[in-house]
């Protein structure tokens, strides 16, 4: 799993270059980052689906990138570390601009600055404060939200676009 972190920094070197000293501290210091420490030596395979997802964002962000776009990175992740995750996300978004794509809602407007959504046209919003009548517009159906803690719930209302038998 190291060397797939470290391969984040190939696009940096030479065609198959060695890693220096310098590069090997930065791996180990991006693997401790992101929680796996213990796992260096283990095949990318072997990695539980967190592991894979930390593994891969780490080689994301060893080669200091200016911004990271991020297609559903909760994908194969239970919710136990769904929170590590966006801890680590809003750790990394101080050096560099994160462009997030994801289908949960609930989550997302816990943990964004600003949020940008499409449904067959773009609504941008400087803050997360979508209405249940913006839901209802873009979702095509009638949207209740409930607050529960700090986490937000969506209820869908009549929903005229399906039948139940």
């Amino acid at each position: 799993m190291e060397e797939v972190i470290l391969s984040g920094l190939s696009i940096q070197k030479p065609l198959a270059s060695r890693f220096t000293s310098e590069e090997r501290e930065k791996g180990r210091q991006t693997i401790a980052r992101m929680g796996l420490e213990g796992l260096e030596h283990r095949s990318i395979g072997a990695l539980s689906g967190g592991q894979l997802q930390r593994a891969l964002l780490g080689r994301a962000v060893i080669s200091s990138p200016t911004a990271l776009i991020l297609d559903e990175p909760s994908t194969y992740i239970d919710k136990r570390f769904e929170a590590r995750l966006y801890e680590l996300l809003a750790e990394i978004n101080k050096e560099c601009a994160i462009i997030l794509v994801s289908h949960d809602i609930g989550t997302v407007l816990q943990q964004v600055k600003s949020i940008a959504c499409v449904n067959e046209t773009l609504d941008y919003h400087p803050d997360t404060g979508i209405t249940t009548e913006w839901l209802e517009r873009n979702f095509h159906c009638p949207i209740e939200l409930l607050g529960h803690g700090t986490l937000p719930h969506r209820i869908l209302g009549e929903h005229h676009h399906c039948t139940h038998k």
